[in-house]
């Protein structure tokens, strides 16, 4: 059996996903975006991915949390991973949503 992306396969997400953050340097022509996630085995991995298509706000960046689970054998022990995005761009961000969670977070705009 091959990698599995969870979120593909329209299951709940399997890992538990806090402390988003979202920053624009004002001049730097960058968004970043981290959260931190928490999975019950080193199996999981996890990507932050543009949706495409976006949606009709140009303001909001969608995100996708893609969880893969790699083949083998891992220990039960919670993994945590630190789940990050960046991308270089002009457009001006308010919001940044991340799904399947359905989370929007404030754009930090900094000097």
């Amino acid at each position: 059996m091959s990698a599995v992306e969870a979120s593909e396969q329209s299951e709940p997400p399997v890992g538990r996903c806090k402390d988003w953050r979202a920053q624009q340097p004002q001049g730097a022509g960058k968004v970043m975006v981290r959260g931190w996630c928490t999975y019950p085995s080193a199996a999981w991995t996890l990507e932050l991915r543009r949706k495409e298509p976006q949606g009709s706000n140009p303001a909001e960046l969608l995100l996708e949390r893609v969880e893969i689970r790699r083949d083998g054998s891992y220990g039960q022990a919670i993994k945590g991973i630190e789940a990050e995005y960046m991308e270089e761009t002009d457009a001006e961000y308010d919001t940044v949503t991340i799904l399947p969670d359905g989370v929007t977070i404030e754009v930090e705009k900094g000097a």
